[in-house]
């Protein structure tokens, strides 16, 4: 038989890589009929995707004038996540999806499919709230209180109770069930003989120092310094494997001496003996396959769904600011373990559409798993503009129906809370402003959890308040009044605070600058140039700094002009003081992410005895455009303070957050209410009726009408 000519096998290629995405899904089913997500996601699946296009529309005949289109979205991730105009519930959609190859040759369009929405909000036992414990809780007191937990035995008390099982994707201890399992597995998928397939790991790149504890990740445990040989397969030139002892002598990249594979793999939490803990390729396809079809259904059985643990966007633990062969993170490469994970859990949820997927921290766009806990959410500690953000980024994901378990930290207790902040706050007063907080947020998606780990406690955390009826939000939160207070030198502590001036480098002078920053004589608050820093690396931590000699135990506020444009990932554009040992204040930052116009945000803080430090601006954990301007460093308490406010059928809430500074009776400010209420007090009793609130610094009311 005469073989194709390679003219005919580029056509045929052409022809297979011209043919339409197939095996859509809309919320990872064919055609659904309950789509409860306001947001849904929708998946295909393609030969070949270097960008896509999805268009929805009220009408198969429509979808040419689409009631939504994404554009043309350069991306090799088959999924995207609704955007356009809120859905109507009860109805009926249709969409359909467009690819272009990696040759950037547009295919056919697929064909058009449908799903039908029956949006609805999560459910919740209690009149006002929705609540959430994570390991604790017997199932006596979870039935009257809590809505989802991650123990199946709180379903005994009631059955409606969502218990997700508590899981790890990301790692894997051995010896453990899991790697015996996945062990099984490459043996019967002939992937190996015995064992794991050395290939699901992750290796560092190069000669690797890692602290961690021995034997466990527990406090009392020793910590300790080892040196991780990274493993570059240019050194085992006879390809056998191993680099033996010539090969070793003349290595071709010295700066990675395994000597086989298994020794570069990337700790996370604890070295062995008994135990080791490593961190997983997660786009390895056949770990994938593992996890999506054998670990995660035999994980999930007689559960609600799971939650993971350990989900970063870019590789865990160690890893994370280290050279790992299996993520280079160059090129279109920088964001690749974001979309294996995002592609694992796409698997998983198309082999269980039913079950919920939340994880630790998550957050991506397309979310792809149901929704995340973001531990440590909130704390009465956090100053303004850090409080605000923490609201709104829940108020986003709420919107789009992404289930959040958002927690709220306790202050230091020494039973209770043993690491909680230490601020001069009653403990009462605390839960109030845990709580009020969290009713800013609250919506169809969104539960509040109030302790902190090691949540041995969460019963005697509980407080009566929590359960009163304040009926539904009648609207978004908003400020309710504003103000200024303190004292404060005019004078500016920081030499080119406002960037006019520039060193022989064209880097902003006075500031100790790294790259990649520079002065913008387009984009600035004020003046000729504001600092513009234009990250294309969530690797980059590019810290530009000053360094200045404050006085001792004195108050000071730092005042920043900032602008950015898709800051995406964690922490993101920052400005903040450091190194001022035992400082107040010292362990918060003015951060900003997403896209916005100039904002000033200010940021108090305390200097101990230790008054020599620096002031840092810089991107970090994050990519995204961000301009500085006029930086300010000035002798005592400028406050602007702020109360916000939201409206309840039941009910007022009200939260002044955290400005810096003291937070006693001489902080407080007045503020008329519409109407008349009684303040509802932690235990669940109501006081007398009142016409007026009066709030300190870092303090909240609720109130009953």
């Amino acid at each position: 038989m005469k073989a194709p000519c390679a003219s005919c096998l580029l056509l045929a290629a052409s022809v297979a890589l011209a043919e339409p995405p197939e095996n859509l899904r809309c919320e990872w089913q064919v055609n659904p009929t309950v789509v409860q997500d306001p947001c849904p996601e929708f998946y295909w699946e393609a030969a070949s995707q270097s960008s896509f296009r999805v268009v929805v529309a009220a009408s198969r005949d429509a979808l040419d004038k689409p009631l939504w289109d994404s554009g043309q979205v350069r991306s090799p991730l088959p999924i995207v996540e609704y955007a356009g105009p809120r859905l109507k519930d009860k109805t009926t959609y249709f969409w359909r999806v467009q690819v272009w190859d990696a040759a950037g040759k547009a295919g056919e369009p697929s064909e058009a499919q449908q799903f039908t929405t029956a949006l609805r909000p999560m459910p919740h036992v209690l009149p006002s709230v929705r609540t959430f414990i994570n390991f604790g809780g017997s199932p006596e007191f979870a039935k009257s209180r809590i809505d989802l937990c991650f123990r199946r035995d709180a379903k005994q008390g009631r059955a409606d109770i969502l218990a997700t099982k508590y899981s790890l994707v990301c790692t894997l201890v051995v010896p453990s069930e899991k790697a015996d399992a996945l062990a099984k597995f490459c043996v019967s998928r002939g992937l190996t003989k015995e064992g794991i397939l050395e290939d699901m790991f992750c290796h560092f790149a190069e000669d690797t120092h890692v602290t961690l504890h021995v034997g466990a990740e527990r406090a009392g445990n020793p910590r300790e310094k080892r040196l991780c040989p990274g493993w570059d397969p240019a050194n085992d030139r006879n390809r056998d494997g191993r680099v033996d002892d010539a090969e070793a002598a003349n290595l071709a990249n010295p700066k990675a001496t395994a000597r086989q594979m298994k020794q570069a793999r990337v700790p996370i939490y604890y070295w062995g003996p008994p135990r080791d803990d490593f961190v997983m390729n997660v786009g390895h396809p056949a770990y994938q396959e593992f996890m999506a079809t054998v670990h995660a259904p035999a994980e999930a059985e007689g559960y609600d769904g799971l939650y993971f643990d350990t989900v970063p966007p870019d590789v865990a633990g160690p890893g994370r600011g280290s050279r790992v062969l299996e993520y280079p993170r160059v090129g279109d490469g920088r964001d690749k373990w974001l979309r294996d994970l995002q592609m694992m859990f796409a698997k998983m949820k198309l082999n269980m559409p039913g079950r919920i997927i939340t994880g630790n921290g998550w957050d991506a766009n397309p979310m792809v798993m149901d929704g995340a806990q973001h531990e440590n959410w909130l704390n009465i500690s956090w100053q303004v503009s850090r409080w605000r953000r923490a609201i709104e980024d829940a108020v986003e994901r709420d919107r789009r129906g992404k289930i959040q378990l958002v927690q709220y930290n306790p202050i230091f207790h020494p039973e209770l809370s043993e690491f909680g902040a230490k601020f001069d706050v009653d403990y009462d007063r605390d839960k109030l402003f845990g709580l009020a907080s969290y009713l800013m947020a609250h919506g169809g998606f969104t539960y509040f959890g109030f302790g902190s780990h090691p949540y041995q406690h969460v019963e005697k955390q509980w407080f009566k308040a929590i359960e009163h009826d304040l009926g539904e939000p009648k609207g978004p939160y908003a400020v309710f009044a504003e103000g200024t207070s303190g004292k404060a030198d005019a004078k500016n502590l920081l030499a080119n605070g406002d960037f006019e001036a520039a060193d022989g480098q064209g880097n902003p002078a006075d500031w100790t600058a790294a790259e990649p920053v520079e002065l913008d004589a387009k984009v600035k608050r004020s003046g000729k140039f504001s600092a513009k820093i234009a990250s294309a690396d969530p690797q980059i931590n590019n810290i530009n700094k000053q360094y200045v000699k404050l006085k001792p135990r004195t108050t000071y506020t730092l005042i920043a002009w900032l602008k950015t444009e898709n800051v995406v990932g964690s922490p993101g554009a920052q400005v903040y003081p450091h190194e001022f040992d035992g400082m107040s204040g010292g362990g918060q930052m003015i951060t900003v992410t997403g896209t916005s116009d100039w904002k000033e945000y200010r940021h108090v803080f305390t200097t101990a005895e230790d008054a020599e430090g620096r002031i840092n601006f810089r991107i970090f954990g994050a990519t995204g455009t961000a301009w500085f301007d006029d930086v300010q460093l000035v002798e005592g308490a400028a406050i602007r303070w702020q109360v916000f406010s939201r409206e309840f059928t039941k009910g007022l809430v009200l939260v002044k957050p955290n400005v810096g500074g003291p937070t006693g009776d001489e902080t407080a400010t007045a503020h008329k209410l519409p109407g008349a209420f009684r303040p509802l007090r932690a235990d669940g009793s109501l006081g007398d009726v009142a016409s007026e609130a009066k709030l300190r610094n870092a303090e909240a009311a609720i109130f009953a009408r």
